[in-house]
């Protein structure tokens, strides 16, 4: 079941690899290969949670004024062949979300750009801590990777916004195939997991790890190839 499924998502991350290409293409946008990687990986995996019932929404009026951005109709555009290429119904904060990815904007950034509360102050430091552990541990210092590092930001928020609100998601399909094949990336996941304890007092599931997990494996693409 769990190889069935993965094939599943493989396939709808290649259609949704050609639609956002479309796009980009369209509008002449430009984007390196890291943050389109994520891009991809969080709009799959919002699909992914559609049609296994297990979709959380953000606060709209947490993101309201990137409606004014010039990529948010590109966003929308894409939302909506998404929508029409799968058949399901998609929150409409991801626009949003895939706004922030067509402009390059850091989350850690946006107190500065926009007027309105989105970012948890306690998150940077979070990050920067999960990133030095994993230099530490694993020899990899994705600082040196400046578009990964920005980018990982965008599925780290709703991910700890869900933990806070006790509204993990739960029954990945793909948990245990990335367990086993994206160890390094798993490993990645869990020393985040671990800062987050220290400063939540929480813990991630391995469902919503699995999924954090898929956002490491961008800055490794040898080791990517499963997923792709």
């Amino acid at each position: 079941m769990v190889l069935e499924l993965d094939r599943h998502y493989v396939k709808r991350k290649e259609i949704i690899e050609n639609i956002v290409k479309k796009a980009i293409d369209e509008n002449n946008i430009e984007m390196d290969q890291v943050t389109f990687d994520n891009l991809i990986i969080h709009l799959s995996l919002c699909v992914s949670r559609e049609f296994n019932g297990s979709y959380i929404a953000t606060s709209e009026s947490q993101m309201d004024q990137l409606k004014k951005h010039e990529y948010y109709k590109v966003s929308k555009g894409i939302i909506k062949e998404m929508e029409k290429e799968f058949d399901v119904s998609i929150d409409t904060n991801q626009i949003n979300y895939t706004t922030l990815y067509l402009a390059h904007i850091n989350l850690l950034d946006m107190d500065f750009h926009y007027e309105f509360d989105l970012f948890d102050d306690i998150m940077e430091d979070v990050i920067n801590e999960t990133v030095t552990r994993i230099r530490e541990r694993l020899g990899t210092d994705l600082r040196e990777n400046e578009a990964f590092y920005n980018g990982i930001t965008l599925h780290f928020y709703p991910a700890l916004e869900r933990l806070q609100n006790d509204t993990q998601l739960t029954e990945n399909p793909l948990k245990d195939i990335i367990q086993i094949k994206h160890e390094k990336e798993f490993k990645c996941a869990k020393i985040f997991n671990e800062v987050v304890q220290e400063y939540y007092n929480k813990s991630f599931n391995d469902s919503e790890l699995a999924y954090i997990s898929l956002h490491f494996a961008t800055a490794f693409p040898q080791d990517n190839s499963d997923l792709k």
